[in-house]
């Protein structure tokens, strides 16, 4: 008897679509565009599962590939809402569940969609990152989000507005330039706008955040302001400024909380500081180790204890490595004759080492 057991029919098909759009991802040649439409014209479970595995995959792209593949746009919308309403009911067959775990590990995207309407398009999705997980999405319209540890973001593009709002965490925006369609990040209860530009966002408290240009300028308002897409382009542009609009240029850093406080030139020592975790780096320079430790716990599950008020304000500096808490605890002894002991798995205790 043969240990090889054969696919049903409908684990045959996944099986295809799975390939299909992994080759998709990666871009195909004419040659497999031919196949592609041969093999979805062939059955109607081929297009019902293919759209079942695009909408797990969670990416753009793929989705816009397969609209390009139905000139009918009634057909498309229509094989799209039928694979939306059978994942809703059963999304967990072999090969799709596989796929959604792993979508889930990669991307934790809570919700991704595409609508299309005569008026053109929404899109709509929301991402994040676990402690310790960094993340890089290039969105759409070609700007690029990279999301630090514990953070997320709620993304909302149209064709007259693109929109996010930093749920918490921090992220660094790389805005393609699009003076039709200013780029807004809302947090807390201000917005900062760009149209062709970049800038980090930070969380200091539930409201409050830092703000860091470098590249370009951006504007800085409330929630409430009223302020039309060609005068947010105009103010950019020109420089020119109102009570209620506040413009930050590149190397420039603020805290906002409803209003800019402590605006400061940053030099390139203090940029490379602030924007070090985008190359999985934190650098000190001098900070109390108390103030050092909470930036680190930022990226780790781990918790430290300091044993001692002196201790506490110790100063440190150095470059270490994003969640090597190995590597720290052998620099804090080595550089700065800290010891430390494990008070248990998750916590980890310092002291000064003893003469």
């Amino acid at each position: 008897m043969s240990n090889v057991s054969k696919f049903t029919s409908k684990d045959d098909i996944h099986e295809e679509a799975c390939l299909w759009i992994s080759r998709i991802d990666r871009g195909l040649s004419s040659e497999e565009t031919e196949s592609l439409q041969a093999w979805l014209g062939a059955s109607s479970s081929h297009r019902r599962i293919l759209f079942e595995v695009a909408q797990l995959w969670d990416d753009l792209s793929v989705l816009n590939e397969l609209k390009g593949l139905f000139p009918d746009r009634n057909q498309y919308n229509g094989e799209a809402r039928k694979a939306k309403s059978i994942l809703r009911q059963a999304r967990w067959s072999v090969a799709a569940g596989f796929i959604l775990m792993v979508a889930a590990a990669a991307m934790m995207v809570d919700s991704y969609w595409l609508n299309q309407s005569d008026s053109g398009y929404q899109l709509v999705q929301r991402v994040g990152t676990a402690i310790g997980e960094q993340k890089t999405l290039t969105l759409n319209d070609g700007s690029v989000v990279h999301m630090n540890t514990n953070s997320a973001i709620h993304i909302k593009f149209d064709e007259d507005e693109r929109i996010i709002d930093l749920i918490k965490g921090e992220a660094h925006f790389t805005v393609a330039h699009d003076a039709s369609r200013p780029f807004t990040v809302t947090a807390g209860i201000n917005t900062v706008t760009a149209i062709g530009t970049a800038f980090n966002m930070q969380y200091t408290n539930d409201e409050a955040f830092e703000l860091v240009v470098t590249e370009g300028r951006v504007l800085v308002q409330d929630k409430v302001s009223s302020i039309s897409r060609e005068e947010i382009a105009d103010v950019i542009k020109s420089g020119t400024t109102r009570a209620d609009l506040k413009l930050l240029a590149a190397g420039e850093k603020a805290n906002v909380d409803g209003i800019l406080s402590d605006l400061r030139n940053l030099d390139d020592d203090a940029m490379e500081q602030d924007l070090a975790w985008q190359q999985g780096m934190i650098v000190f320079k001098g900070e109390a180790l108390e103030d050092a430790l909470r930036e680190i716990e930022r990226y780790t599950a781990v918790s430290f204890e300091i044993d001692g008020a002196e201790l506490r304000k110790k100063r440190v500096a150095g470059y270490f490595k994003v969640g090597d808490i190995s590597g720290l605890l052998s620099a804090l002894k080595n550089s700065f004759h800290i010891e430390h002991k494990r008070v248990d798995a998750m916590t980890i205790q310092l002291s000064e080492q003893e003469s």
